[in-house]
């Protein structure tokens, strides 16, 4: 067998448990809302090619998130415009930085260009000490700096003066903002991209929007950042089908907000109940909750119930993330939990 290159040779395949399941809590994904009864098309030509430039929706996307068609690119998820940035300006032994623990497919990315991923160790309580970072930003030059801010997994929210702090000491370095959270929280940073041009937010439909299996995300930065990335973008990357139905989402900004209100108010009541049950829970700024949970084994003892939640190792301690659900799936986690620990429902 002709073997793949030694960066890529050494990856574990990334493999999605096909586990049956009542509660399915471990993916962050959100809920179907905007869509329930589908979507229809006034006419679909499926053999042509869908607009490669997205126009329509970039239009949409830049009313929404207040800023020009031209300082967006449009991808399947934020996860694409990531890997094709970090593809774009490093070369091998490049350096990409970020906070760990943060989205694993950070390191993957790097691990396929060759570029070498620099974790920057998080406090004890997980938040982001960002004198440390831009220090080593300094000593070291990544060519790409990311920030995940809410971060995945652990919900910290980076506070707007680091940010600011950040790209004012690393004008050698292009900083991608990962905000696939920041939706259910404050903070954007989409109105600082004409301020600096080493600054690129991502943002995504998949989380606030419910939208997932769409995978729509964006790329947001000043004109002539984006158009010169541009020259990596690959053609025809959204299908007409996604295009189509992530404009009619756009037109629903109410439905949008009322359901992000609804989710705040979910994990707040979720992380209340879990701390009656003798949970850690660490502060969250996201759709989930990264928590240390009294009970050994919760991940294989709530999946035998058919309640999938995220299982996490770090430094060799037991963390668990736990999307927030609607009001009745976080009843049935609450009730699973207690009735692993003994007590009558």
């Amino acid at each position: 067998m002709i073997k793949l290159k030694p960066s890529v040779e050494r990856l574990q395949a990334y493999f999605v448990n096909d586990i049956p399941y009542r509660v399915k809590l471990d993916a962050n994904e959100g809920s179907n809302y905007l869509l329930t009864e589908g979507f229809k098309m006034e006419s679909f030509s499926p053999n042509l090619y869908p607009d490669s430039d997205s126009v329509v929706l970039r239009k949409k996307m830049a009313a929404y998130y207040g800023c020009s068609p031209d300082n967006i690119m449009v991808g399947n998820g934020s996860s694409e415009m990531i890997n094709m940035v970090i593809n774009a300006y490093c070369e091998k032994d490049d350096r990409v930085m970020s906070f760990v623990p943060s989205f694993s497919m950070y390191q993957t990315y790097c691990d396929l260009c060759g570029a070498e991923y620099v974790g920057i160790e998080t406090e004890n309580d997980f938040s982001q000490n960002m004198d440390k970072l831009i220090k080593a930003v300094k000593e070291q030059k990544p060519k790409v700096v990311i920030v995940c801010t809410p971060n995945n997994p652990t919900g910290f929210v980076t506070p707007r003066e680091d940010i600011i702090g950040l790209l004012e000491s690393t004008e050698d370095s292009l900083v991608i903002l990962d905000e696939a959270y920041i939706d259910f929280s404050e903070g954007s940073t989409i109105e600082l991209i004409n301020t600096y041009e080493n600054l690129v937010v991502m943002r995504t439909l998949s989380k606030a929007f419910g939208l997932a299996g769409l995978r729509v995300g964006a790329l947001i930065a000043k004109e002539e950042t984006v158009r010169y990335i541009w020259k990596v973008k690959v053609p025809y990357n959204i299908n007409v089908l996604s295009q189509y139905a992530a404009e009619q989402a756009l037109e629903n900004k109410d439905r949008v907000n009322a359901y992000i209100s609804s989710v705040k108010s979910l994990r707040s009541e979720l992380a209340e109940n879990l701390e009656i049950l003798g949970f850690k829970i660490y502060p969250s700024g996201a759709n989930f909750l990264f928590v240390q949970s009294p009970v050994d084994n919760l991940y294989e003892k709530l999946m035998e119930k058919g309640v999938l939640i995220r299982k996490i190792s770090y430094k060799g301690v037991a963390y668990n993330r736990i999307t927030v659900g609607t009001k009745e799936e976080n009843e049935i986690l609450i009730n699973e939990i207690k009735k692993i620990n003994g007590e009558d429902i």
